[in-house]
């Protein structure tokens, strides 16, 4: 496979201690902008699968990043011998956003249902935590955004979209293949009137890929 990547695939899994995540938790939070609600910001996955009850759910835009297939995965949707790519939000120009779905957390469960985010998100530390302000019709919500982590081993960085496609089609892990991921993505994407051209990109070059393919 050629390398177009910040760093190449790893070889090994990462995992952060289930202390050491319960410890960033509680730092991050101390970082809070307001002791008001807690939003989640989600781009990916947590769209369709957040692993929690939320309180409300609304379609909110982050400005100044983008989504993008930018980090290696070898134990989901890849593996050492054949990566695939995870997402995740990539630092754009100031002209470029992101749409997705926020959620606020319920109050009565909002320890809970973090610890579940953090082991979930957190496990490897491809992501930076960051408060972000997010815009949705009712206002802006400072929500939590899972921002790819530049400093981290996994990270591959903003790849050409053929190549993204090229490993997105042919990865597969223990949750699947990486390209139903992508299809998962787009489907929840239609759901909730959110476009994405980058995504949509994509998913035809997989598709050319699959009917070229032997």
């Amino acid at each position: 496979m050629r390398n177009l990547a910040v760093n190449p695939p790893p070889t090994k899994v990462i995992n952060i201690s289930h202390k050491a995540r319960r410890e960033h938790l509680a730092k991050f939070l101390n970082e809070a902008p307001t002791e008001g609600p807690i939003w989640v910001f989600a781009v990916g996955s947590l769209i369709w699968r957040p692993e929690f009850d939320p309180a409300e759910s609304l379609v909110g835009k982050l400005y100044g990043y983008s989504r993008q297939f930018n980090f290696w995965t070898i134990r989901a949707r890849g593996q050492p011998s054949n990566p695939g790519l995870g997402l995740g939000l990539e630092p754009d120009q100031v002209t470029s956003s992101c749409i997705g779905k926020v959620f606020r957390l319920k109050n009565k469960t909002k320890s809970k249902d973090l610890e579940k985010l953090w082991n979930r998100e957190m496990f490897s530390g491809v992501y930076t935590p960051t408060w972000c302000p997010i815009e949705t019709n009712r206002g802006i919500v400072d929500a939590i955004c899972f921002v790819s982590n530049k400093d981290h081993r996994n990270y591959a960085g903003y790849l050409p979209e053929p190549y993204v496609a090229e490993i997105i089609f042919q990865a597969e892990g223990q949750m699947g293949r990486c390209r139903e991921y992508l299809d998962l993505l787009v489907l929840a994407l239609e759901r909730e009137g959110i476009h994405d051209d980058n995504m949509l990109r994509i998913l035809d070059l997989v598709n050319k890929y699959e009917k070229t393919t032997p």
